[in-house]
């Protein structure tokens, strides 16, 4: 075969290959989509819960000053910092001496008083016996009957006299009364359930009336002073609402249960908050057994159970986006930007009223320059729903 023929058939068989040759196939892949964390909201009932904080507070606190002087001559031995007494329990005594004393001298002078009166009454009756015999004499010597006879001067009949022995014996039995009042005040007694915060007295020392001898605060009640905001207030009632206060401690976290007992009617001037005051009865009853108490001073946390929200969405806190929007995987697995209407939101949840509907799939992952029909590739969150 010539040269020329081989080259012949080389050039027929390469075209005859290249005129037979399938064309590849072309695969077309769509894109895979961002990979995101979702969860699947519920329509639900919430109970709203307000949250605040603020320092413990005694109901009561005063300052134990006696009304009478004199020299202690025995102080309980309780009453130093941190003791505790029952309402009418004996604190202190002060030198009674002095007191009875004058209450038997106040004792005399009603005596004398009373005698005083009774001497006034029996002349009083002597002139009123004497006035009349005098009458029915001149009545006799002239023979003529008075029908309307003069009536005699008052002093005649020792009536001033009388009035007057009358208040004196008065005036004697009120200053007896003081002398009692007096030496019952030379015994300080608790004027309520307290504990003791500080005390400043001795057996032995002087004290009058103006003397500070304990400063004493109440145990059977306690208070907490919050700010709310007026959007807050809305959801709770003054007074009221149920209360759970909480004491962190660091290692454990203990409970009290309370109430809202007023508003102070007050906003303060740094966050224009209304003040309103949570009471909790026996703080000093630990609220489990070996507890701590709920000391005065106390930082605690306080959660005021408000209204109930029969037919709302909860949401996480993180899945809330600027402007009130969510992140929503449509039917076809894109993303959609919904606006949303809010009941309320808190720091771990967010309450939806409008918006979004029962199985719609909320993206919980933050997506960089996220659009409306980005691709989604959806995982559950621990396969559960949000309830």
């Amino acid at each position: 075969m010539t040269p020329a023929l081989i080259i012949l058939a080389g050039a027929l068989i390469m075209t005859g290959l290249i005129v037979t040759r399938k064309k590849p196939r072309q695969n077309w892949e769509q894109p895979s989509g961002a990979l995101v964390e979702v969860v699947t909201v519920e329509r639900a009932a919430r109970t709203v819960v307000v949250e605040g904080n603020g320092t413990v507070t005694p109901r009561y606190e005063i300052v134990l000053m006696p009304q009478v002087a004199g020299k202690i001559t025995w102080a309980h031995p309780n009453l130093v910092a941190g003791g505790t007494f029952q309402e009418g329990d004996k604190l202190l005594r002060i030198d009674p001496a002095d007191y009875l004393l004058a209450v038997r001298q106040a004792s005399a002078q009603v005596a004398q008083a009373e005698l005083q009166i009774e001497i006034a009454r029996a002349n009083a009756a002597i002139a009123h016996r004497e006035w009349e015999l005098m009458n029915s004499s001149r009545d006799h010597l002239t023979g003529v009957s008075s029908e309307s006879p003069s009536e005699p001067d008052p002093l005649v009949l020792h009536e001033p006299q009388l009035r007057q022995a009358d208040a004196n014996l008065i005036s004697a039995r009120a200053a007896l009364e003081m002398t009692q009042l007096n030496l019952e005040r030379t015994e300080l007694r608790a004027p309520f359930n307290c504990r003791v915060r500080s005390q400043s007295i001795a057996p032995g020392q002087l004290v009058g009336p103006s003397s500070r001898v304990a400063t004493l605060y109440g145990t059977d009640m306690a208070e907490i002073e919050i700010g709310l905001s007026v959007a807050e207030l809305a959801w709770i009632e003054v007074p009221g609402s149920p209360v759970r206060v909480v004491l962190d401690t660091g290692e454990a976290t203990y409970t009290w249960m309370g109430q809202i007992d007023r508003s102070v009617g007050v906003a303060d001037e740094i966050g224009r908050l209304t003040r309103v005051v949570v009471r909790v009865i026996n703080p000093f009853d630990p609220s489990v057994p070996g507890g701590p108490e709920l000391s005065m001073g106390s930082f605690v946390s306080v959660n005021i159970i408000g209204r109930e929200l029969e037919n709302t969405i909860p949401i996480p806190r993180a899945a809330l986006r600027e402007n009130s929007t969510v992140w929503v995987v449509a039917d076809d697995g894109t993303l959609e930007i919904r606006k949303v209407t809010l009941h309320r939101q808190t720091p771990t949840e967010a309450l939806v009223a409008m918006g979004l509907e029962s199985g719609d799939r909320i993206v919980l992952t933050p997506l960089a320059g996220a659009a409306s029909g980005t691709r989604l590739r959806p995982v559950a969150r621990d396969s559960t729903r949000l309830r």
